[in-house]
Formats: structure tokens, C-alpha cells, sequence
């Protein structure tokens, strides 16, 4: 015989079965909500990072903006300054053409005048006291020899104007270094007698030129008003002889005692 539920006791069991059902359902909805919750969150935190990222950019383009802005200003500072120079060097280029239109009148006045300039300096050098600039071998005299090559270079066609002035110019350099300057060579002279002695010659800058012979028992001056050797009193051999030995080098610079004749201006 088949059993039936009561209805009482259905109804007691269909509420016991809603008692158990209801929590699950809950259960469920939080999950559904925890779970949008989570991926709202996510979404939040996905949309601020882009925030971000187009802060940074937005940060990079501004201070590139600003960099470009400061290199536009450098580039238009620069382009005036190069418009100045530009303009310089135009009016530079002018006066140079206005100059290289005048080069054969230059050449024609500079041959004159350093014509001039030579035949000056063979008159204070023919003047002067007749020393001598030996080379070390003594086989040369650079002084005399400096006089021929510029007659020689003025006489050539392949020296330039420029070259030729160099060297006048190099000469009258070297005559002023002389005054300053001490010398001691050995050389042949003629003595007022007519003889010829192989000396040492010592000179005091332009001041004095003296001489003594190599057994050191005569010794003599160049005499600018007669133009000849005179005699020295012995007195002077020693002045004359530390001169020497200074000038070669093998003594200390010292004072000296030089024959200085007072000369008379005409």
C-alpha cells in the first residue's frame, strides 16, 4: 500500500527546503557582486594607470615643446649673428678686391722704396765698425754675406716682393741685435804699418772692436775718425782677454773695461 505525505507535513518540509535554499542563493549573488566588484576595481585601476601614462606623456610633450621652443630661439639668435658675419666678410671681400685692383701700383711704389731701404743700410754698414758675423767654421761672414743676397734677390725675377722685404727687414733686425751683443772670432787684419797679423778680434756690442794677437803682446782698437787699427796700452790685455773668453762661452758674463773714445758730433 503506497504511503502519501500528509499535507501538514509537506508544508513543513517545503518550508524547511525554502529555510535551506535561501542562503545559497545569497551566497551566490555576493559572489556575483564581490566578482563585479573585483573587476570594476581592476577596470578602475587599468583607466588610472592610462591616466597616468597620458600625464607622462602629456609632461614629456610639454617640456619637448619647451626645449624646441628654447632651440628655435638659439637658431634664430644664431642666424642673426651668422647675417652679421656674413655681411662682414662681404664688405671684407670688397676692400680686398678694392686692394688686389691696386697690387701693381703697390709693387711699382715698393721696388723705390726698398731700393731706399738697401742703400741705407749699406751706408750705415760701410759707417760702422768693420766687425765681422763668422760662422762657426769660420769660412763665412753671415753679416757681409746678407748684403750680396739682397742686391742678388732684387736683381731675380722668381722672389717675390714680399720675400725681398722679408730679408731687407731681416738685416736691419740683425743690425740692431749687434749693438746688443757681444762677439770674439779669429780673423787677418792690416795694421797701419801695412802688415798683416792673424788676430783675435773681441767686440763690445757697437761700443768698441779691439784686437790682440794670438802670443798676446800686442793689442790695438778700431779708430772710427782714422778708419784704422791703433795701438792699446798693454792695461787693457786682461779686459781684453776675459771678453774673449766670455764671448766663447768659457767664463761667466762680467763687467768689462772697454777702449771707448768720446766722439764728436759735426
Amino acid at each position: 500500500m503506497k504511503r502519501f505525505i500528509k499535507p501538514v507535513r509537506a508544508a513543513f518540509m517545503a518550508s524547511i527546503l525554502a529555510s535551506v535554499a535561501t542562503p545559497a542563493f545569497a551566497q551566490a549573488d555576493l559572489a556575483g557582486a564581490i566578482s563585479v566588484g573585483e573587476a570594476a576595481t581592476r577596470k578602475a585601476e587599468q583607466t588610472q594607470e592610462r591616466i597616468n601614462q597620458l600625464d607622462d606623456e602629456r609632461s614629456d610633450m610639454v617640456r619637448e615643446f619647451r626645449t624646441l621652443l628654447q632651440q628655435k630661439d638659439a637658431a634664430a639668435l644664431y642666424k642673426r649673428q651668422q647675417e652679421r658675419v656674413v655681411a662682414s666678410q662681404e664688405n671684407e671681400l670688397k676692400s680686398l678686391e678694392e686692394q688686389l685692383g691696386r697690387v701693381e701700383e703697390i709693387k711699382a711704389q715698393m721696388v723705390p722704396m726698398m731700393e731706399d731701404m738697401i742703400a741705407a743700410a749699406k751706408m750705415f754698414y760701410a759707417a760702422d765698425l768693420p766687425f765681422k758675423d763668422m760662422t762657426e767654421d769660420g769660412k763665412l761672414d753671415v753679416r757681409a754675406d746678407r748684403y750680396a743676397k739682397l742686391d742678388d734677390v732684387m736683381g731675380r725675377g722668381d722672389v717675390s716682393p714680399a720675400e725681398r722685404y722679408r730679408l731687407i727687414i731681416q738685416a736691419f733686425q740683425s743690425e740692431m741685435e749687434y749693438g746688443r751683443t757681444i762677439d770674439a772670432y779669429t780673423d787677418d787684419i792690416t795694421l797701419a804699418d801695412g802688415s798683416v797679423k792673424t788676430v783675435d778680434i773681441f767686440r763690445y756690442g757697437r761700443v768698441a772692436m779691439v784686437y790682440i794677437t794670438k802670443d798676446r803682446n800686442q793689442l790695438g782698437r778700431w779708430d772710427r775718425e782714422t778708419q784704422q787699427w791703433v795701438d792699446l796700452p798693454s792695461s787693457y790685455k786682461s779686459e781684453v782677454l776675459k771678453g774673449i773668453r766670455i764671448a766663447d762661452k768659457v767664463a761667466t758674463p762680467a763687467i768689462m773695461m772697454a777702449p771707448v773714445v768720446k766722439l764728436s758730433a759735426q
